[in-house]
């Protein structure tokens, strides 16, 4: 066997790994030959590959295993797992990937999303270090199907860490599950007629264990204990897996179960409202108080606005010239809202699966499987910042005057610095107001799903497959408390970011551990109370048909139905800041707040900062004030209702019908070439159904309509002996837009003085692509690969979300929903999907897999896997909500055009040993940043590295132990690609399990 292997104009990384595959090609060539013979590791078999959800034979009846003698070589563990997935993906028509557990009860990582990271063209952001939604070439979870045991499944939750929002998409959280309850994942990036429309990214298929993946009596449990550095908490973690057939193994029974406890702290530098011009919010203090001050930046105003500034007391009655001078200049941003926080979660997690199987005969078997899933979180959401500069002109409210509860206006800058890009780097101001919040939720996730299917052969040619299931995902906010304790008028604050943006010097000027030093205050500080309920609800009918007309033709008719609901319900405190009086005779502030005094914890904060503070015991203001009533008391009107959250009161009905029909074929074309694939069409009827609230005082509003698409998909590869494949694929693909924003009416939010208001739009435009896909697979060794694959998706349609920043009196939302009184030229910035121009997004995936078979002694027990990813993308961004404005032609969201995923592994011996690094650079997270700013914010480039050892003491039992995070890696997200201010930057540390595992 002769080899060659040349190149130019690679990059560095590629013509790294390149350059290691090639060296080693001479002796791969014989590798099988001429390699001694491994010894069989104990155990069982590896689980069962994931060929049932690509239709292809078993990987053990495809590729005999090697023999020395008379004796036959079981493959076990991750490289067993590893070859058994890399057959399935070969024998499949269609372009996919394949996971598979290494075991019963034992996927190849800690959680589900971190396995797919490993797939060429995924990439996953973390939440607490641990994976939770991905992006699929380019595309984010709305736009790629995850189906649960063939359904489709959607859940919807919240997130673990600081800023996270409930998911009322179509994307599924991966931390809903343990990843031990899963046998096998396949990723689907190319469709084909009989694979349901939805996706225009990838549909990824999880499949539970069952009972004949291996027949007879077997079961596992795994124990762990895990530690999380953030914190220093030991928590457990427990999974079992109990199976076994009965009948002469025409009956199987399957029970599988995990459950976990985790607390995560996160520790942060925010500034979550962004950088923003220095007029916003009424601009600052000018020198002269009481001056009109004329808008230099126009984007925020165009008209002239008189800041609401009390005079200081002595010779500089405003801000100081000089500093005021270096702020009100054209292009300078200043921090809206930087401030430290604290995030702790307390999570329990329990999953469970069944599956029940029948075969009376080898043409019938009959499937049914179950899945639950609780999710339960408590989290409190520690946060200090100076308020003001995020409040502009004041209402009187409570106790205080308009001026007292103004903000940013009353602000005198005393000092500043503003560098080159016209960002604020440093500045000194009085009149500065704090605020220190504590937010508490209590959170439950239910995930149902049931399904039956039945596969009945049809005489020697024929196949009927029937599929019927539902599943509901229940998310409840049964508790949601925010209160606030605040300072107002504080003088000596100091914001320093120029030795590092990241983690700037936030100097509060005075000791903010002194319960003394705060107040909570009637009419400006918060007691919110609100209950929040998502609910999904999913209901699948499949048939489907095949007919073998010869060994090289295949018919394929089906059809399917789907319907889901989507209802979401929301009661609020009507009055947020209203309370009867200060507080009670003999209450002070000490008496309500505990203390924090390590705030911190690997940030590495400059000397100086404000790290000790009190924050509100919401136990204690429960116990005075008894805000959970839901009545009027002597202390106050905690009454709760829609009134305040008619946004979030909403209701969206889906039904899906779709029809198919595909011809498979596999024509021998003479000497060792075979083409084979698949070519088809699926019609998709598309009828939605919406309600929503523009206001208390007006009736529901209804939306209804129709749509269909035709979706032609065609799959080809092209066998050049026995190993080299050449694939190519087209299709035109269909995503429907998040249920969530398909909802008419919406929601004004009337909080502090800045109004906004969150609009649906149940007319947005189905997102639908014409996608192409070609590639090709060098399978030069067994369980190897070398492979490349380019893509192409046109989106003829997209959907954003647009900002208008306007008044009360322009917005045309009915004055009945505002306050009475209210000031009709009050800003109000409202929000709203829109649908807007498509873009194109292209890439290349390249991936080499091998175990190092070909090396002497123990090197042969290495291998290894890396893939690398590249993406260019261009969508068209509208900046403002006027569709004949400006646009901007940039990078799709959520999608770093580098990606590099390595993982490097060991076995032998009952002995195995992992390291997987996961590399994304910076990518884009929000176009435009502010409206009609032609600018974004995005995230730095990450890294991950995660580790596994395992040792099986006996056949039946193993130690192990995973460590996650070792990079202890910061979420790092920037605002303005010139100014890069700082908007998160936190740590929630590593992550340590050990534990034991038993199997029979």
């Amino acid at each position: 066997m002769s080899t060659s292997c040349m190149g130019s104009g690679r990059s560095l990384l590629t013509t790294s790994w390149i350059a290691i595959a090639c060296a080693a090609l001479p002796s791969m060539a014989h590798a099988q030959q001429g390699a001694a013979p491994t010894a069989p590791e104990t155990g069982p078999p590896a689980a069962t590959t994931a060929v049932e959800a690509t239709g292809q034979p078993n990987a053990a009846e495809a590729q005999p295993a090697a023999t020395a003698g008379d004796q036959e070589i079981i493959v076990t563990g991750l490289r067993g797992a590893l070859q058994s997935a890399l057959t399935a993906k070969r024998n499949s028509n269609d372009i996919v990937d394949v996971i598979n557990a290494q075991d019963i009860a034992d996927f190849p990582d800690a959680n589900v999303a971190e396995s797919l990271q490993r797939v060429p063209g995924i990439a996953i952001e973390r939440d607490a270090g641990e994976g939770r939604n991905i992006t699929v070439r380019g595309l984010g979870g709305d736009f790629s199907r995850v189906r649960l045991n063939g359904l489709e499944a959607i859940s919807a939750t919240t997130g673990s860490t600081l800023g996270s929002t409930i998911n009322r998409g179509r994307g599924f959280d991966f931390s809903l599950f343990a990843s031990e309850l899963f046998n096998s994942i396949v990723v689907r990036k190319s469709q084909s007629a009989e694979v349901d429309e939805g996706s225009l990214g990838a549909t990824v298929d999880l499949q539970t264990a069952r009972p004949f993946d291996k027949k007879g009596l077997r079961a596992a449990a795994s124990l762990q204990g895990a530690y999380y550095e953030m914190g220093k908490h030991l928590q457990p973690r427990i999974a079992a897996l109990i199976s076994d057939t009965f009948a002469n193994d025409t009956i199987g029974v399957l029970v599988s179960g995990a459950y976990s406890e985790r607390t995560v702290e996160e520790e942060a530098y925010s500034n979550t409202a962004l950088s923003d011009f220095w007029e916003s919010q009424q601009g600052f203090c000018p020198v002269v108080p009481g001056a009109s001050v004329t808008p230099i930046n126009t984007l925020v105003t165009t008209a002239p606005f008189t800041p609401n500034c009390t005079p200081a007391p002595g010779a500089v009655r405003g801000s100081t010239p000089e500093a005021y001078a270096e702020v009100a200049r054209a292009g300078v941003f200043v921090p809206r809202l930087p401030g430290y926080g604290r995030f702790v979660n307390r999570q329990k997690r329990l999953g469970l699966t069944a599956a029940v199987q029948w075969q009376p005969s080898d043409s019938t078997l009959l499937t049914v499987d179950g899945a639950y899933s609780r999710y339960d979180q408590r989290k409190n959401d520690y946060a200090t910042n100076p308020i003001s500069f995020n409040r502009g002109n004041g209402a009187a409210a409570g106790s205080l005057t308009a001026a007292q509860a103004t903000g940013r206006p009353n602000m005198k800058i005393r000092e500043a610095e503003v560098d080159d890009s016209g960002l604020l780097r440093y500045g000194v101001f009085d009149d500065t107001d704090f605020r220190m919040t504590n937010g508490y939720e209590r959170s439950e996730t239910h995930f149902y799903q049931v399904s039956a299917t039945l596969r009945q052969d049809i005489g020697d040619k024929g196949q009927l497959n029937l599929l019927i299931g539902q599943s509901r995902s229940l998310f409840k906010v049964p508790e949601f408390t925010l209160i606030s304790l605040d300072r107002l008028d504080s003088d000596g604050f100091v914001y320093d970011s120029r030795e590092d943006k990241k983690r700037p010097l936030l100097d509060f000027g005075f000791d903010a551990s002194d319960p003394a030093n705060w107040n909570f205050i009637n009419g400006y500080s918060d007691i919110r109370v609100q209950r929040q309920r998502v609910d999904n609800k999913f209901r699948n009918g499949k048939i489907d048909f095949q007919w073998e007309f010869n060994d090289r033709l295949t018919g394929k008719i089906g059809y399917a139905y789907k319907r889901f609901t989507f209802a979401t319900e929301s009661v609020s405190r009507l009055t947020s800041t209203i309370i009867n009086a200060p507080l009670p005779a003999g209450v002070t502030v000490g008496d309500l707040s505990n203390a924090i005094d390590d705030f911190g914890r690997g940030l590495n904060l400059p000397a100086g900062s404000t790290t000790s503070f009190i924050v509100p015991d919401i136990d204690a203001f429960e116990q005075v004030y008894d805000y959970n009533c839901n009545c009027v008391n002597a202390l106050g009107d905690f009454r709760i209702g829609t009134a305040a959250a008619l946004g979030n009161n909403r209701f969206v009905r889906e039904t899906d019908n779709s029809p198919y029909a595909q011809l498979d074929f596999n024509f021998p074309l003479g000497g060792e070439l075979i083409l084979r694939g698949n070519v088809g069409a699926r019609y998709a009827h598309t009828r939605q159904y919406s309600t929503g609230y523009i206001s208390a005082t007006l009736p529901i509003v209804e939306a209804r309509r129709t749509y269909e698409d035709f979706l032609p998909a065609a799959n080809l590869a092209l066998e050049i002996g026995p190993d080299l494949i050449l694939r190519a694929a087209a299709a035109k693909a269909l995503s429907r837009p998040a249920l969530g924003n398909l909802t008419p009416g919406g929601a004004v939010s009337t909080t502090g003085n800045l109004f906004t208001s969150t609009v649906g739009n149940p007319n947005l435009t189905p997102f639908r692509s014409t996608n192409l896909d070609a590639g090709i697979e060098w399978y030069f060794q067994k369980g190897a690969v070398l492979s490349a694959a380019v893509f192409q998706k046109k989106l003829k349609s997209f959907a954003q979300q647009l900002l208008t920043q306007t008044t009360v009196r322009e917005s045309g939302i009915p004055s009945s929903a505002f306050p009475a009184g209210t000031d009709p030229n009050t800003p109000i910035n409202i929000t709203n999907f829109q649908s807007t121009e498509g873009g194109t997004i292209r890439g290349i995936e390249i991936n080499y897999q091998q175990p190092f078979t070909f090396l002497p002694g123990f090197l042969k027990n290495f291998g290894a896997l890396i893939n690398y990813t590249h993406i260019d993308s261009k969508i068209t961004y509208f900046l403002t909500a006027n569709r004949t404005g400006p646009v901007l032609q940039d990078e799709l969201v959520n999608v770093s055009p580098n990606s590099v995923n390595a993982t490097l592994y060991y076995e032998a011996g009952g002995f195995s040993a992992r390291v997987s690094g996961a590399y994304r650079s910076q990518y884009l997270r929000q176009v435009p940043l502010r409206a009609g700013l032609p600018d974004a914010t995005g995230s730095y480039s990450t890294f991950n590295l995660d580790a596994s050892i395992s040792y099986d003491i006996t056949p039946n039992i193993g130690l192990n132990i995973d460590m996650l995070n070792l990079t202890d890696q910061p979420t790092d997200f920037w605002d303005g690609k010139t100014i890069r201010d700082q908007q998160v930057f936190s740590k929630t540390g590593r992550q340590f399990f050990v534990g034991v595992r038993v199997r029979y």
